[in-house]
């Protein structure tokens, strides 16, 4: 029971080491280093404006050779959507009929 223990107090300072947070196993306190949470919430920040700029410029390419707009994205997705709302509620009778025959299909041939 210790190993395991100690096996997760490691596993929680490797996890939160880069953070500067320390959880010890035993109901301690959370403490913080206001610097090192900083710098940690600083990098995530630059990450994610360096991969906005990057699929924004990838995403102007893509249009720029296809021909598609912003709102040829915003009707897919509104289509998409309305079309996953009322497919989660009822199939198309064509596709359950297909799925069905398949079905069959394969009773058959296990029969044989």
């Amino acid at each position: 029971m210790q190993s395991i223990d100690l096996h997760i107090q490691q596993v929680n300072e490797d996890r939160y080491a880069s953070l500067g947070m320390f959880i010890p196993v035993c109901f301690g306190s959370v403490s913080l280093t206001d610097t090192t949470l900083g710098d940690f919430l600083l990098q995530n920040y630059k990450q994610a404006l360096k991969i906005q700029l990057i699929h924004r410029l990838q995403l102007e390419q893509f249009e720029a050779s296809t021909g598609f707009t912003a709102a040829d994205f915003k009707r897919w997705h509104q289509e998409e959507s309305t079309f996953l709302s009322l497919a989660k509620w009822k199939e198309p009778e064509e596709t359950t009929l297909k799925v069905s025959y398949v079905e069959a299909l394969e009773k058959v041939f296990m029969l044989e």
